[in-house]
């Protein structure tokens, strides 16, 4: 299968309404109820710091809620894998962010901070090359939106797995890409986008851990990583391969981290009741000493290139889930453990930060 709507960001948008309906409905009898006037949203900030040479790169960076909300299979922390780039350019560097979002990373006092106004603000920059991680929430699509206008090369960085059901990429950019067959599979055939494989920093940084972590003492139970409230995949296979591990295995369940609403919630007082017992503290992947299972996560591959045996499992499952498996070298539980995937020796955002600052 295909991504789903690899051209028209409305489409892919009206499908993503479409997933969340019940949420929209609420809220906006919620506003009519309570008669309250919209509350616009703050204006994005621009944080600054200046540099050596004759090129300025802009960071388009969205609320990581944001993130979440549209991802559909982009699993990993976009921020992360930004932020991990600025040490690198010499150039000045601009980070678009959204005005009411907290980045320690951009607080120190090399950095300016300043609120956008003006639909032309970004004109008086003197901007050469852009990156977000895609234009399907609101920093992204203003700044691909701008750049197009302008002529300025804009790249999309890919922060996470990717399935059929992820956003589209802005019309003539560059996709920067954890490998070659993520690069053909987002880029669905489009003239008009550029691929470069970089590889991943989220994996590339595992890698270094595991080589300098201290050994813990393994465990054998293993870990389910719970994934409700996806865009991608329906609550009800979500739960139903996890209650299907948990009692075949034994295992623990992880709750993912959108599993904080009131449906997660209601799934999870079911599943208590069911017998599962859930993992307390839920702990990330770098923290784990055993097994660990799920149905889509980048946290398989991760959980691979540390050194723990990392499965994926889901009976019954749409097509499309056993293809992505196959593209990401997944093994199903109960058929050996996912190799880790290959690192390169380059970190990633070393080779981003050089792609901006030559303009390739």
């Amino acid at each position: 299968m295909a991504v789903i709507h690899p051209r028209s960001l409305e489409r892919w948008e009206e499908w993503r309404n479409s997933r969340r309906p019940a949420a929209a409905v609420r809220a906006a009898l919620s506003g009519r109820l309570r008669r309250r006037p919209a509350v616009p949203a703050p204006a994005p900030v621009l944080h600054s710091r200046s540099g050596d040479g004759d090129r300025r790169i802009l960071l388009g960076m969205d609320a990581p809620e944001e993130t979440a909300d549209v991802a559909a299979g982009q699993d990993s922390p976009l921020g992360e894998a930004l932020l991990a780039v600025l040490p690198y350019l010499t150039s000045p560097v601009d980070v678009l962010a959204p005005g009411d979002q907290r980045i320690p990373a951009l607080e120190g006092p090399e950095w300016e901070r300043r609120p956008l106004a003006g639909a032309g603000a970004l004109d008086e920059l003197g901007i050469t090359a852009v990156i977000t991680g895609g234009w399907a929430a609101p920093v992204g699509r203003r700044v691909h939106d701008w750049a197009r206008r302008a002529g300025i090369p804009g790249a999309v960085l890919q922060h996470g797995t990717v399935t059929p059901f992820a956003p589209p990429l802005p019309p003539e950019t560059t996709l920067l890409a954890w490998s070659q067959a993520d690069a053909e599979f987002q880029r669905a055939a489009r003239a008009d986008v550029d691929t470069r494989v970089v590889g991943s920093q989220r994996l590339w940084q595992a890698d270094r851990d595991a080589r300098t972590a201290a050994p813990r003492e393994p465990v054998d139970r293993p870990v389910f990583l719970g994934e409700l409230r996806r865009l991608d995949l329906p609550d009800r296979l979500a739960a139903r391969a996890a209650l299907r591990c948990v009692r075949s295995e034994g295992a623990l369940y992880r709750p993912g981290p959108l599993e904080i609403d009131r449906p997660s919630r209601l799934t999870h007082a079911l599943m208590r009741r069911r017998g599962v017992e859930f993992q307390d503290p839920p702990l990330p992947v770098a923290e784990q000493s055993g097994p660990v299972v799920a149905v889509l996560s980048a946290d398989i591959l991760e959980a691979a290139v540390r050194g723990l045996p990392a499965h994926v499992y889901g009976p019954g499952m749409p097509s499309w889930v056993y293809e992505y498996w196959e593209r990401y070298g997944m093994r199903r539980l109960g058929r050996g453990d996912t190799p880790a995937p290959p690192v390169a020796a380059d970190e990633p955002a070393r080779l981003i930060a050089q792609i901006l600052e030559d303009g390739a």
